[in-house]
């Protein structure tokens, strides 16, 4: 038995998903104890694979269809409409995402603040989403044309007549109208079913414990509870998956134990987390350990900016971020993650309500209306280091590194071929040594690279 490795790179210099090697393993140390001199012994530089330590399984890894990615994109010629598509969707000719997410109704990346409802309709007769399938739909359907998508939905606010301050911007859920905004979702869900729309999953609220200066509701823990077992009643017939909190990661643990020790927490499926908050990788190593048959997703992660525009001076350290929450993610437990905005135009938006916020969000692509075009960011690229090569139903397996300097995650897919990805942040080239099964594999790590070493058994 042997071992090949195929190898690409990316970084800021020279490298964009880049396809650099080619090579075997050499077997360095024989089987047993090594000569006396331990000329074959290495014990230095290393990273090692132990492929027979399986840890979560990989769900995959995406973004948002927001109204304002839809936006962006439909202002494309039919061939760039394509091209964005395929960049983002394909395993062939782009990253392979496989995970989307959408808004129920408007969220702060919308062009405007709209809901599926006539105001004061408590009847839900009006309920309508055509904005959806005029400005949304069809972005996923293309995206359907490539990948099998896991799908997930999150409200931002109810309607204003539910609310204790008659507003979608902050305020909270009346009590007298968690039946009726629990139907509303419902209806929602049935709504995508008949445009075939298929959701895997919905979390209950975007952001539970922040009054935004957009669409918002606040829900205390008990309230969250408390509403969770009427939407988890009207939905058992359902096969979707119902996960809660959706905020951000450094209160993972203790919300989880509060969710599934409550008498609703039958119906929760899992938790989503956002990173704004810091790492914080305990959180779902905890999460993990003590709930391992619960679901742990990254619901959404965005890079903030501070010119207007495309901001080339951030253009690696929020490449560089998305690798290092990535990795140190599944390293700890994650099974999905999901990036914000799948695209922007060369404004930030279009949005509403983030008016002088004296910052702007990045995203991983830009698709630039005045010229046509699509602007891949740093990002894109780094983020296709784990979406292109690790395949839904992969297992995480255990790795280490000599260094803290280089960070590490390891899967194994379903066909049996490993995937190592490296993460070298420093100013400073890092010599590699990949050991599997006494195998060992030496490559250099450049500067502020990253590296996904593709392992297939000869």
């Amino acid at each position: 038995m042997s071992y090949n490795a195929i190898i690409y790179k990316s970084n800021k210099y020279k490298y964009k998903l880049t396809k650099v090697e080619k090579s075997s393993f050499i077997y360095k140390v024989t089987e047993g104890i090594p000569s006396s001199d331990h000329s074959e012994d290495v014990e230095n530089n290393l990273i090692n694979i132990h492929e027979d330590v399986e840890y979560q399984t990989f769900g995959g890894i995406g973004g948002a269809f927001t109204d304002a990615a839809a936006s962006a994109w439909s202002k494309l010629s039919n061939e760039k409409k394509r091209e964005f598509i395929e960049a983002y969707f394909s395993k062939e000719k782009g990253i392979g995402y496989t995970l989307g997410r959408i808004t129920i109704a408007s969220c702060d990346f919308s062009k405007d603040d709209y809901t599926y409802l006539d105001e004061n309709d408590t009847t839900l007769e009006s309920f309508d989403i055509s904005h959806d399938k005029t400005n949304i739909f069809p972005m996923i359907y293309e995206a359907q044309k490539y990948t099998k998508l896991t799908l997930f939905a999150s409200p931002w606010s109810p309607p204003a007549f539910m609310k204790d301050n008659n507003s979608r911007i902050g305020g909270k859920l009346k009590k007298e109208f968690y039946n009726l905004w629990a139907e509303y979702i419902k209806k929602y869900i049935d709504e995508c079913n008949k445009n075939n729309i298929y959701l895997w999953g919905l979390t209950i609220q975007n952001e539970p414990r922040a009054h935004q200066t957009w669409e918002s509701c606040i829900y205390f823990p008990e309230e969250e509870e408390e509403f969770l077992g009427i939407l988890g009643k009207k939905l058992k017939n359902y096969d979707i998956k119902i996960l809660c909190y959706d905020h951000c990661r450094e209160r993972v643990f203790e919300r989880a134990k509060r969710i599934f020790n409550s008498p609703y927490g039958k119906y929760c499926d899992g938790i989503a987390n956002h990173w704004y908050s810091g790492d914080h990788f305990g959180e779902l190593k905890a999460f993990n350990k003590v709930f391992p048959n619960k679901i742990s997703i990254a619901s959404e992660e965005c890079c903030a900016i501070y010119e207007g525009g495309i901001e080339e001076n951030s253009d690696l350290k929020n490449a560089e971020r998305y690798a290092h929450d990535i990795l140190n993610s599944f390293e700890n437990g994650l099974h999905y993650y999901c990036d914000w905005n799948l695209t922007l135009n060369e404004y930030n938006g279009p949005y509403h309500h983030r008016e002088n916020r004296g910052c702007y969000a990045d995203a991983p692509v830009y698709c630039i209306e005045s010229t046509n075009s699509i602007h891949y960011r740093l990002s894109y690229y780094y983020i296709g280091h784990f979406s292109k090569f690790v395949i839904p139903g992969a297992k995480v397996i255990s790795s280490s590194s000599y260094s803290y300097d280089v960070e590490t995650v390891a899967f194994k897919n379903p066909d049996n071929s490993i995937v190592l990805v490296v993460l070298n942040r420093t100013n400073e080239n890092k010599k590699c040594i990949v050991r599997l099964n006494d195998y060992i594999h030496e490559f250099e790590l450049e500067e502020h690279t990253i590296a996904t070493v593709i392992i297939n058994k000869n």
